[in-house]
């Protein structure tokens, strides 16, 4: 899992302040001095989403895997700016007529970034490692089902599964392939385009194009990305000529100095960035669905979107974007009502309720939570605010599920299918939702899988699973000139490789 929101110190214990500490000897910075540099075409990108570490599949933050993932290091295959499967480091794959044997078919003459040949026995290592008693991936569950890894060869791999799973190479995408017995992304350990040259934690991370890739080189001659807390700080930045490129605005008030400036171009496109007001449905009382629906019904989301995005974006009833093949509008399921509220609270027998929200606090954070204590007031629900910071929000809710409602953004294509885990964070149990996903991963078509889905996404909007309130627009600003970066946001990774500037 990747939450957008937890950016800094949630896993300080792992985290490096140089890259050099990352590697897996440790040494200085001096270590880096034989590695690769940027060139004259570096492109500079300005982003709020730094890694916490570069400690392998561990769930609460998506900066490893939008600067690293496709960039530096790959998986077997990858999801591309598009949204589709495409081969990676499997040049090829079958799949057996009973969907549980995959055999991957691995490319030729791919090296790791210190000149060590990649071979099958490094895919098995790091199929192996994500399903390990040790592992605390996210997706650990998810791929578990996946019986027997071996090396038929050098260059094949072959997986057995357990049961059938239509989400096998979605999962695989995010599962990046290190040398035999790395735990960490490394300066060394890398097949990608980049190789990593520096990470100054809380300023900086560079890479830089391997001259030896397997594939086609970078269209660029390095890209560094730069790490901001601080929107205006960042905005200020490209202003001035410091950067190229900002991944993400998160406040139209940042866009009216860009608009109608021919020296930038803003681009709007889709992302998969909800913002959820989550209960903790293993508590009382959001373990009643009509807890949930009633304060569902109290919330005027279209409010709240105008009051962060000024018109953009889209007000959503579910954890599912349009993008996905399984999307069905179900936004007005729960639409604001106070009335039907109160008498949904009236019903479950709750009265002069008082629940508490814990939010990692920032600007947007902020005028959400606001909204929601007023709005909740409004049916007579006490809503106490409590911001924390990062690293408390991941030990004591994700880890630990001490809370009773939260707010948090959550960038993850396919997220939908957490809600058939139990155990996550918000604690949603249904047999029903859980069993229409099972089928999905054993169904015999996409169409079929699509069909099954749609339906647990229906489900789960209306036994209001969480408060989804809004869809993020994907607002990207670059300097005029520069070019080839993707415009849709379908995947934590962002791909760097294409973009350049005009000279």
């Amino acid at each position: 899992m990747s939450l957008r929101t937890l950016k800094t110190t949630a896993l300080a214990a792992v985290a490096t302040l140089a890259l050099a500490a990352c590697g897996s000897g440790g040494g200085s910075a001096d270590d880096t001095a034989g590695a690769a540099q940027p060139g004259e075409n570096e492109i500079v990108i300005g982003s709020t989403n730094e890694p916490t570490s570069l400690q392998r599949f561990v769930g609460g933050s998506s900066g490893v895997s939008q600067t690293m993932t496709r960039n530096v290091y790959e998986p077997l295959v990858a999801i591309d700016v598009d949204g589709e499967i495409v081969p990676a480091l499997a040049e090829t794959w079958d799949i057996s007529e009973d969907g549980l044997t995959y055999t991957f078919h691995l490319r030729e003459g791919v090296t790791f970034h210190d000149g060590t040949p990649f071979t099958s026995a490094d895919a098995v290592w790091a199929l192996t490692e994500i399903i390990s008693d040790e592992s605390v991936a996210a997706r650990k569950s998810d791929l578990a089902v996946m019986d027997r890894i071996t090396a038929v060869d050098e260059q094949t791999v072959e997986v057995v599964l357990s049961a059938p799973t239509r989400s096998l190479l979605f999962y695989l995408a995010g599962v990046t392939i290190v040398k035999d017995g790395d735990t960490e992304h490394t300066t060394e350990n890398g097949t990608g385009p980049y190789e990593l040259v520096e990470w100054a934690q809380g300023d900086y991370l560079t890479i830089a194009p391997y001259e030896e890739y397997w594939g086609d080189a970078p269209a660029n001659d390095g890209v560094t990305f730069r790490f901001f807390t601080d929107t205006t700080a960042l905005n200020n930045a490209l202003l001035t000529g410091d950067l190229d490129l900002v991944i993400a605005e998160d406040s139209p008030d940042q866009l009216a100095q860009f608009e109608g400036n021919d020296a930038f171009t803003i681009s709007e496109g889709s992302s998969t960035t909800k913002q959820i007001w989550a209960f903790n449905d293993r508590v009382a009382p959001f373990d009643d669905v009509r807890v949930r629906q009633g304060l569902y019904r109290a919330i005027d989301r279209e409010s709240i979107l105008e009051a962060v995005w000024a018109g953009r974006g889209e007000v959503v009833g579910s954890m599912v974007p349009p993008t996905d093949p399984w999307f069905v509008d179900v936004a007005d399921t729960h639409a604001y009502d106070p009335e039907s509220a109160r008498q949904l609270l009236g019903e479950a027998g709750v009265e002069d309720l008082t629940i508490t929200l814990d939010y990692v606090a920032g600007d947007t954070e902020e005028t959400i939570a606001q909204l929601l204590q007023s709005d909740l007031a409004d049916v007579g629900v006490t809503l106490e605010l409590n911001p924390i910071d990062d690293a408390t929000w991941y030990e004591r809710i994700y880890t630990n599920h001490d809370f009773e409602t939260t707010l948090m953004g959550h960038v993850n294509p396919r997220d939908m299918l957490w809600y058939a885990n139990p155990d996550f964070y918000w604690g949603y149990d249904s047999a029903e939702v859980q069993q229409l996903v099972a089928d999905s991963e054993r169904a015999g078509s996409e169409e079929e899988q699509a069909e099954l889905l749609s339906q647990a996404n229906v489900l789960m909007a209306e036994e209001a699973a969480s408060a989804w309130l809004y869809l993020e627009p994907q607002i990207r600003v670059a300097a005029a000139g520069v070019t080839g970066f993707p415009v849709d946001q379908v995947t934590e990774s962002f791909y760097v490789a294409d973009i350049t500037r005009e000279s």
